[in-house]
């Protein structure tokens, strides 16, 4: 075997495309072979330009998405869908990896059954605690499942291989310098920092309650709002102020720097915040799973939290009391307690596992 040919497939937001960098990076660390990887995602989401900043090569997948809703879009979706499967089929003939990696994402479950047709080893990687529709999908062809918490198990076939993993996360969140956030984001070093981010495509119920609470929160910190690229930047004229539409390369650092988070509740961030013992006001998107991550975190004593109807109203009582302990709290500490390190080279050994197992079988 010359060269280890692994795939990575998911995307359509932030949260499930930064664990896959981070196995690539780790594998590329770790492998004594060379790596050579692709990554299939969406044509629009954020995951695109997160790619191209490592040396895999990008390419788009259809991605229709079974609602269950009403959607003109449901008549449609089925093409896609299809188009989906056989494009996923011809390309792994194309590209003959010996592993496919996918942390959900619609786009990814064409790609797991085109992966069983072929008997090529699927593995996906659940982060939130109730499994998404995609990865439940994929589960029935797919050849391991590594997930963060307990409650996870059961949404998944018996028959599936299964292993319990920390949060795998990029070497670039783990040896974050503040300092050098200080110098890239023209931060002040000796006024605390909140950093607010409503993931990669941003939030509208985020950024429109944080230009009305800007008054209130530069009276204590400097703020780092992370707009998303899809949202227009509201001009707000204070030096304290620094409006960021997406962080391309140091974001470890600025974790590293802030002392308070503000952010969805989607595991992505929640698992580099764990590693950092960080302090985190979650504000999840209303009546998702982000809900259910954040009731199990706030029982765990592990996070702040607030509604978003909380977060959106006149009454900032609220952030009086976060104000008042978040210096003395321990959530930060029972976070990365509760979500323990490791996880990235657990993921990697494994993957690597499996591909030797995979040749030595061929």
């Amino acid at each position: 075997m010359k060269a280890i040919k692994i795939l990575f497939t998911g995307g359509g937001s932030g949260g499930p495309t930064t664990p896959l960098l981070a196995l690539h990076e780790s594998l590329s660390h770790t492998s004594n072979l060379p790596i050579i990887a692709q990554f299939w995602g969406t044509r629009s989401g954020p995951e695109k330009q997160m790619v191209e900043k490592t040396t895999m090569s990008y390419h788009a997948i259809p991605a229709g998405k079974l609602r269950r809703y009403w959607s003109v879009q449901n008549f449609i979706d089925p093409l896609w869908i299809l188009l989906a499967c056989f494009l996923s089929f011809f390309k792994l003939l194309a590209f003959r990896p010996q592993i496919v990696v996918s942390a959900g994402s619609f786009v990814s479950v064409p790609v797991a059954y085109a992966c069983w047709i072929l008997r090529i080893p699927h593995v996906i990687y659940q982060m939130d605690i109730r499994p998404g529709l995609a990865n439940r999908l994929m589960a029935p062809v797919s050849s391991q499942l590594l997930y963060l918490f307990d409650e996870t198990r059961q949404g998944f076939p018996s028959s599936l291989s299964k292993q319990k993993i920390g949060p795998i996360v990029r070497s670039e969140i783990v040896e974050g310098d503040a300092e050098k956030a200080n110098q890239t984001f023209s931060l002040t070093p000796d006024k605390p920092v909140l950093l607010v981010t409503g993931g990669g495509q941003g939030s509208v119920g985020i950024n429109q309650a944080v230009y009305r609470l800007l008054p209130l929160w530069l009276e204590d910190f400097q703020v780092v709002h992370l707009t998303g690229n899809q949202h227009e930047v509201m001009h707000f004229d204070d030096v304290n102020y620094h409006p960021i539409a997406f962080v391309n390369t140091g974001m470890g650092d600025l974790l590293a720097r802030s002392n308070l988070v503000i952010s969805r509740a989607g595991l992505g961030i929640i698992s580099e915040l764990a590693t950092l013992e960080k302090n985190a006001l979650l504000v999840p998107l209303p009546n998702t799973h982000q809900e259910e991550n954040v009731h199990l975190l706030l029982k765990q004593n592990a996070c702040f939290s607030i509604s978003q109807d909380t977060f959106e109203s006149t009454n900032t009582d609220w952030w009086k009391e976060v104000l008042a302990n978040y210096q003395t709290t321990e959530v930060g500490k029972n976070l990365h307690h509760f979500l323990p390190s490791g996880g990235t080279q657990v993921a990697t050994n494994l993957l690597l596992t499996m591909v030797l197992k995979g040749d030595m079988e061929a």
